[in-house]
């Protein structure tokens, strides 16, 4: 009877720890870290992107990014006219939907990813 109640206690444990490093990538997604989640298998779908550029009615450069699959954000460098260069990121999405960040009124993009 305490084998059997031992054993319940380690399998659950270890399904608890599973959870948590299962996870542990979208938990560090949703904190604005940088960090992406790696494939579980070697065999799944590769995962195809494309973008676009956009221009805002106000006069904004920025660029739109979708995926077929997953969960993702645009990223975008921009650049200001003096030659500062900084990093804008659109909102976390699932595919297929539409990711789009925008650089400051007046500033250019000069590269994009997706994260």
């Amino acid at each position: 009877m305490i084998k059997g109640r031992t054993a319940r206690a380690v399998a659950s444990t270890a399904l608890a720890l599973g959870a948590a490093i299962t996870l542990a990538p979208s938990a560090a997604a949703d904190s604005g870290s940088s960090a992406s989640a790696v494939p579980a298998s070697a065999n799944s779908r590769a995962q195809a992107c494309w973008g676009q550029p956009e221009r805002g009615s106000g006069g904004h450069y920025g660029n739109s990014g979708w995926c077929d699959s997953g969960r993702y954000r645009q990223a975008i460098r921009c650049e200001t006219l003096g030659g500062y260069r900084y990093v804008h990121y659109g909102p976390w999405v699932w595919a297929p939907a539409k990711s789009t960040a925008w650089c400051n009124l007046g500033d250019r993009v000069v590269g994009t990813w997706l994260e």
